[in-house]
């Protein structure tokens, strides 16, 4: 309750302020409550320009994602319906990309709480972008790909056409329930999953993809740099060989990992996860350590959740294709074209 009155209180601030910036605007007038039920909207704004008197009903909303945003377009359409000079105004702490669409589409305007805004009432057209959004904002899009929750992308993203039941989730992915209930959440507000009888099903996967690997963070592992002189095959069966023989749990990934999904390129870098890095798990890799120049990535991942999906691809251990998507980010020398076809001839048909 605290966070929506608050949340009131910044959309009145952030709209007086952007209408006292409007030449010819007068008698700004913002009410907290409607002044009859027949209005009724979380603020009644009255202002003049010249001799026109206009009124914006505004509907405030703690989220700015597609599925709050949707609801309060269709309370809004409802209330200026058949009013003449009655505009509906939708205001959140950040609006995403789709969420500015779907009120552009309906002719509702929108306002966020650092004045970015697309504000259209006759005869005033304002449209404010590039405005940097509030930390807090950033801090919720960033749980949603924290390693607890990111092991339930995976498991969506790795199966999008089931439906998920939140206990069935929580155990393929290995985190507690609440997590899953937290996940589900985000990504109802995005309108990336739908809320059916039998579960969650993931409908937006390219979009939920797309966010991800804007934010991914590779950094986050740790690895060292080897070298040595076999071919990239001689080296990935040598770790194959020294992995299985210590019961060392290991997945290529990269270009090693995209060359056996979709192969694109030869490569020169081997790239691989393997669990516990230290000097016990090296014994019997030829390998020499170096600070550059290495040809050898051996990481240790910052999660285990990177092993989920892992194929067996030729008789070797690889990442799932979403993970091995995901890294190529990392991964220079045409590693985006490289993620490209593995996109579309592995990723892709998942989804169809």
């Amino acid at each position: 309750m605290k966070n929506r009155q608050n949340s009131i209180e910044e959309a009145r601030r952030v709209i007086s302020a952007t209408l006292q910036k409007i030449p010819g605007v007068t008698d700004i007038r913002i009410d907290l409550e409607p002044f009859t039920e027949k209005y009724k909207a979380d603020l009644h704004v009255s202002f003049r320009k010249q001799d026109d008197r206009k009124i914006l009903l505004v509907e405030v909303g703690t989220s700015g994602q597609p599925r709050p945003a949707r609801a309060a377009v269709n309370r809004l359409m409802a209330l200026q319906q058949n009013r003449s000079g009655i505009y509906g105004v939708f205001a959140a702490p950040y609006i995403s990309d789709v969420s500015a669409e779907i009120c552009k589409n309906s002719g509702i305007s929108y306002i966020n709480f650092v004045g970015n805004c697309w504000l259209n009432f006759d005869p005033i057209f304002i449209e404010v972008s590039g405005n940097p959004n509030l930390p807090g904002v950033k801090r919720k899009m960033k749980s949603l790909f924290k390693p607890k929750a990111e092991r339930i992308l995976r498991v969506l993203l790795h199966e999008p056409g089931r439906q998920w039941s939140t206990v069935e989730l929580a155990e393929t992915a290995e985190v507690g329930i609440g997590q899953v209930s937290n996940v589900r959440n985000l990504l109802l507000e995005r309108e990336w999953i739908q809320d059916q009888k039998q579960g969650i099903k993931l409908t937006g996967p390219l979009q939920l993809l797309e966010a991800w690997l804007a934010e991914y963070q590779p950094d986050r592992n740790s690895s060292l740099g080897f070298y040595n002189i076999d071919t990239t095959g001689q080296i990935e069966a040598t770790i194959e060989a020294v992995c299985n023989r210590t019961q060392t749990r290991y997945a290529l990934t990269g270009f090693s990992g995209a060359a056996r999904y979709a192969p694109f390129t030869t490569y020169k870098t081997v790239a691989v996860y393997m669990d516990d890095m230290d000097a016990k798990n090296f014994q019997g890799l030829p390998f020499k350590p170096v600070t550059s120049g290495a040809n050898i990535k051996i990481i240790t991942p910052y999660d285990e959740g990177v092993y989920h999906g892992c194929r067996k691809i030729r008789g070797q251990t690889v990442v799932s294709a979403i993970q091995c998507y995901l890294d190529l980010k990392d991964e220079k020398a045409r590693g985006e074209e490289a993620a490209e076809a593995l996109f579309e001839q592995e990723v892709k048909p998942l989804w169809q």
